[in-house]
């Protein structure tokens, strides 16, 4: 083991440690709006219709919201791999890594405290909208990854570790978890005629199921210096997928709540995301697998057979599970009608608290919109989050009421860059 892993090598670790992980606007239900991601989710003030639901329900009674508008099977995908990124790797696949690079990347690993992978996705099957009500029936994945240091410097280097003297490895830190929840939500906003603008307010009912969880952490694995032992210990809890279970592993009930104004070319909007939200994972649905070898001089052994009721688990990984719940999110944004071919918004997001997530924590961004040929929209956005900062820009295809629409975000993290991309054809009638 004194060797170093060849890049194959490398890459089949990287990977791995994405596969799992996931990222993931706006409490559990994805923007049905492909257009929202390119005005950098800039879009509180400015979503009508069914991109309402996800945004801000109040906007539903709001001048300019469609009489009908219908999304089928928007997507949205992001993936987020670092601080030694995809194409990093790429870059020396079938040849030799330098030295100088490999001491580069490491030095980069431990500043990050391991290797991280994200990746995140969703997907509205159906959105549609009827005068003030709307509907979305979506599904996201969310989750993350982490190699830690020591385990990815024996991916770089071997046991015999950066100064070629083999040392004590511990890989304590690693872990991995996905999630796969879908969410259907009805909203209505309704007008109030109060004479200082025009003011509305809405609310949005959810029912989310939990599909499949899957969380392990490392236990005190270890690699001893002269790799006469090695114990690994990587214990999981998973939804039981098994022939005859359910694809129902959790389930709850959840409110939005919101407010909207408009006077002339201005529009504010206000919405509280998972005012109430009674969603938890059902862990008598959960098994727990206790993975875990020793290979030693004299003695070896390894079990990952048969999976445990969740009750075995340790009380750590138990309460992980309770704790992923949907937090209240806050969301206050504006738009400003700036001239008949351009508009501008900006976005302020909080999340309070912390738990399962499709967006950062915190957003503030702005973007626009600019139609110097009417059917053919030009986007742009740039945001800012605690881990970085995202451009974002897209266009599409008026013909008619039918939308084409695509639109892509470039994110600069602490791990490296993330790119995402949203795209769909969505039909609306004024």
């Amino acid at each position: 083991m004194a060797a170093a892993m060849n890049l194959t090598g490398l890459l089949a670790g990287l990977v791995a440690a994405t596969m799992f992980g996931v990222t993931a606007a706006g409490a559990q239900l994805p923007s049905a709006s492909p257009a929202a991601l390119g005005m950098g989710d800039n879009y509180t003030a400015l979503a009508r219709g069914f991109g309402a639901v996800a945004w801000n329900p109040a906007n539903l009674g709001l001048p300019g919201n469609p009489r009908f508008s219908l999304a089928l099977l928007g997507l949205r995908g992001s993936s987020d791999l670092g601080p030694i990124s995809t194409s990093d790797v790429a870059r020396y696949q079938g040849v030799a890594l330098p030295d100088d690079v490999r001491d580069a990347w490491m030095r980069r690993i431990e500043d990050q405290g391991g290797e991280q992978g994200q990746l995140g996705g969703g997907v509205t099957y159906v959105g549609a909208s009827l005068g003030r009500f709307a509907f979305q029936l979506s599904s996201a994945v969310t989750g993350d990854a982490n190699l830690a240091p020591d385990a990815m410097e024996l991916i770089l280097y071997g046991n015999a570790g950066r100064t070629g003297t083999p040392r004590a490895m511990n890989l304590a830190g690693a872990h991995v978890s996905g999630a796969l929840t879908t969410t259907a939500a009805i909203s209505y906003g309704r007008p109030l005629e109060l004479g200082i603008g025009r003011l509305s307010i809405g609310a949005t009912a959810k029912y989310i199921t939990g599909n499949a969880l899957v969380h392990g952490e490392d236990g005190g694995s270890y690699l001893t210096a002269n790799a006469s032992e090695i114990n690994v210990r990587f214990p999981m809890i998973l939804s039981d997928t098994g022939a005859g279970s359910s694809a129902n592993h959790g389930r709850g009930f959840g409110i939005d709540i919101g407010g909207a104004w408009q006077s002339g070319p201005l529009t504010a909007g206000l919405a509280l995301q998972n005012i109430v939200n009674t969603f938890k994972w059902d862990a008598s649905s959960f098994l727990y697998k206790p993975i875990d070898g020793f290979y030693g001089a004299d003695t070896s052994y390894s079990h990952s057979g048969t999976a445990l009721p969740i009750d075995s688990a340790p009380p750590a990984m138990r309460d992980w599970l309770g704790a992923q719940r949907y937090k209240p999110a806050l969301a206050a944004g504006v738009a400003f009608q700036a001239t008949r071919a351009l508009i501008v918004t900006a976005d302020l997001r909080h999340e309070l608290g912390d738990g399962m997530r499709l967006a950062e924590r915190t957003h503030a961004g702005i973007g626009a919109e600019l139609r110097a040929i009417p059917f053919i929209p030009l986007r742009v956005g740039v945001s800012t989050a605690a881990d970085g900062w995202a451009l974002a820009g897209g266009t599409g295809l008026e013909i008619g009421p039918v939308n084409l629409t695509l639109s892509g975000q470039d994110r600069h993290t602490t791990n490296g860059r993330s790119p995402a991309v949203a795209l769909g054809v969505t039909i609306g009638t004024r």
